[in-house]
């Protein structure tokens, strides 16, 4: 069993990232909507404006507008797992080790956050509209923690940093090095901005952004080295972590 090569693995990917992405779909519908309101992360509401932008309704493929970046991301892995031909096997036992290892490397950040005063969620303050999001209960805080590790992690780690480093090496023909740490450091960047740096003064909060880089670039080493499975995973285990127990 060679772990670190399974773990990279589209299908693996898939097993593990399943049962995240199933909750968080249930969220959208028990848990995070209030009236007609519901309280979805900016990255995943971002990504249904981007197929409505370019015209993909939802209705033609009988499912609802929210649930596009998820259909999206399993069609990407299976796309992934078809083109690159792996073996249609799932080595079963890879799963709970990148459980472990996605909370193992969310320990770091959660240190880094607690010396910087910033031990709380990303985007506890108006990620989610009008609403707080420490007046929601247990369970929709854990539902919007495991959707904003997936999609922040699609947006910025495998879109945009994935993107660039393509754009860069492949089509600019930039040295490997070079094409990762300029994605590396714009989808970082990114990023933080997406994230409330303000406070109500309009006042940058240099601590806030400064964890918020550093997030960044831990998350993207993670990208990089481990995979797109056990960024998003990380990501869900810093969020749920603080959001539950340290904020």
């Amino acid at each position: 069993m060679n772990y670190a090569q399974d773990s990279n693995r589209p299908l693996e990917m898939l097993a593990f990232l399943a049962p995240l992405v199933a909750f968080y779909e249930l969220g959208l519908v028990f848990w995070l909507r209030s009236d007609q309101l519901v309280l979805d992360n900016k990255a995943h509401s971002g990504l249904v404006n981007f197929f409505r932008l370019f015209g993909v309704r939802a209705e033609n493929l009988h499912v609802s507008a929210m649930s596009l970046p998820s259909i999206a991301l399993i069609l990407t892995l299976l796309i992934w797992q078809i083109v690159a031909r792996f073996p249609w096997r799932i080595r079963w036992r890879t799963i709970p080790l990148m459980w472990l290892e996605s909370f193992a490397l969310s320990a770091p950040l959660l240190v880094v956050a607690m010396v910087i005063g910033r031990a709380h969620f990303l985007f506890a303050d108006n990620q989610v509209g009008d609403a707080s999001i420490r007046s929601l209960d247990v369970v929709a805080k854990a539902s919007i923690a495991v959707g904003a590790g997936i999609y922040e992690e699609l947006l910025f780690r495998m879109a945009v940093l994935g993107g660039l480093h393509m754009l860069l090496f492949d089509v600019a023909k930039m040295k490997d090095q070079h094409a990762w740490v300029i994605g590396l450091l714009v989808s970082s960047i990114l990023f933080t901005v997406y994230h409330p740096i303000r406070d109500t003064t309009g006042a940058l909060q240099w601590g806030h952004v400064i964890f918020l880089m550093l997030a960044g670039i831990w998350f993207g080493v993670v990208f990089q080295l481990r995979g797109f499975g056990v960024v998003a995973g990380t990501h869900a285990a810093y969020d749920a972590t603080a959001l539950l127990f340290v904020g």
